[in-house]
């Protein structure tokens, strides 16, 4: 397979709306460094606090956002059409578009809830949404800026996804564990059904995606598909509002699950 050129140019300013935009997220991510200074003494460092939550994820989702800026990762997707005409035209492309939504679904809509506690949390559904939807958003973005990285070495896309795939596993499995599940998240796992969540949930949508990127090139496909899955699992897990009050104690043991 021959290399891709998706992000190759990089950054590149032109003074459009969205490379001000990244000066406003500049700001936001001060913002809520101060807020998270001031809010700080007034929780337990050992238990799942939603205001904590709400501003670790925040300043987070602003980390990844000025890095796909960066890769350039950020300038292609707001500046090229989710599809083509031929595209919309095309009962392929349709078709596999159609599996990739089957798959988010059956993943995250079925599969992964099956495997994940909510302890009796109420759903916020509109809060909740809007996380689920940065979340997923700021995901896709994290793993195209990783991809821009490692095209840059004009490997055969096949070859980049693989790379990818390889620092993802071990990224996701040291910060989901080690920081993500115990300072944002809330209680939701389950030991004896985290491997299924792999196999079942996290490989399908994994492989379907990734191929669809890697086939047709729909960058702003492949951010909404993300968006949809982590949007379903924040519904799943019943995400807190930022207005809620502390709950349980959180650990290492708490993330890995019950």
């Amino acid at each position: 397979m021959t290399p891709t050129d998706f992000f190759t140019a990089g950054y590149r300013f032109t003074g459009t709306w969205d490379d001000y935009f990244i000066f406003f997220v500049f700001v936001l991510c001060g913002v809520l460094g101060v807020l998270l200074f001031l809010e700080r003494p007034k929780h337990e460092p050992t238990v799942h606090s939603p205001p904590m939550a709400w501003l670790r994820a925040g300043i987070y989702f602003c980390f990844v956002i000025v890095f796909s800026w960066v890769t350039g990762v950020w300038k292609v997707m707001v500046t090229t059409p989710l599809a083509t005409s031929e595209q919309l035209g095309d009962p392929l492309w349709l078709g596999f578009l159609a599996l990739c939504l089957a798959v988010v679904a059956w993943s995250y809509v079925y599969w992964w809830p099956r495997g994940t506690l909510t302890h009796g949390r109420k759903l916020y559904l509109v809060p909740t949404i809007l996380y689920g939807l940065t979340w997923g958003m700021c995901a896709g973005l994290l793993f195209l800026s990783i991809y821009a990285i490692v095209e840059v070495f004009q490997f055969p896309r096949l070859a980049n996804a693989l790379i990818l795939v390889a620092v993802l596993s071990v990224y996701n499995m040291n910060y989901q564990l080690g920081w993500w599940d115990i300072h944002v998240s809330p209680k939701h796992n389950i030991r004896a059904t985290n491997n299924g969540k792999v196999l079942f949930a996290h490989q399908p949508f994994l492989l379907a995606s990734l191929s669809f990127l890697l086939i047709y090139e729909n960058i702003g496909i492949y951010v909404i598909l993300n968006s949809l899955a982590l949007c379903a699992s924040a519904v799943a897990l019943r995400f807190p509002p930022f207005w809620a009050d502390d709950g349980g104690p959180v650990s290492m043991d708490t993330a890995i699950g019950e």
